[in-house]
């Protein structure tokens, strides 16, 4: 074998175990910004954490790139390269053909996100207050969740009228500043409201925005 084969070949198997300690670090690594916030977390701490030496958790990213990673994982539910608006499930909610009908199918899709991704999102807003790497990469989450929060509204309003005046970009800026991770972490963590609950209060929000009082 030349020495041009000898670096094109991979073993499939240690790809395989390299992406599975790169998960189990972003994994590792979320339960820790969860539960310690951005500052108490060490990569040392993420290293015990996932089971790894440290070198392999630095090798895995920066601590702010695994924040991140472990954001866009607890955004997505898994760490599979899709995005949200692209997810089998929130499709088809925004598949579906009546304005309420819509807003509560995908208000059950995405309510788990209050649980599971606020905590993560508390770490980022406390780490993009001191780095400036972390804010503009929060920045950039923030603008793609009013995109998303426009996707949601567009659906809607194309099935029906919203309330009187409204536009879908006001639309979308309002859920955007409504439904954010501060909202999340009360009704979820400070509240302590299951998921079901936690859907009907996004259902009850979101159509008391959108759409016209009957």
């Amino acid at each position: 074998m030349d020495a041009t084969q000898s670096r094109a070949y991979r073993s499939p198997r240690r790809q395989a175990q390299a992406e599975a300690t790169r998960a189990a670090i972003v994994q590792a690594a979320g339960r820790l910004f969860a539960g310690r916030g951005y500052a108490g977390t060490t990569m040392q701490a993420i290293a015990d954490e996932a089971g790894v030496a440290v070198e392999s958790v630095y090798k895995a990213g920066s601590k702010a790139q695994l924040l991140r990673r472990a954001h866009d994982e607890a955004v997505a539910g898994d760490d599979r390269p899709i995005a949200l608006h692209e997810r089998d499930e929130v499709r088809a909610a925004l598949a579906v053909d009546d304005q309420r009908d819509l807003i509560r199918t995908f208000s059950r899709a995405v309510a788990d996100r209050a649980r599971t991704l606020t905590p993560i999102s508390r770490a980022f807003v406390q780490a993009a207050g001191t780095d400036p790497a972390v804010n503009a990469s929060w920045e950039e989450l923030e603008s793609h969740r009013l995109t998303d929060l426009g996707r949601l509204v567009g659906s809607v309003a194309a099935l029906g009228p919203l309330r009187e005046g409204l536009t879908v970009e006001r639309g979308a800026t309002l859920l955007w500043t409504t439904l954010n991770h501060q909202a999340g972490w009360l009704v979820a963590h400070h509240l302590g409201w299951d998921d079901d609950q936690v859907a009907d209060w996004m259902t009850e929000t979101i159509t008391c925005l959108l759409l016209p009082t009957t």
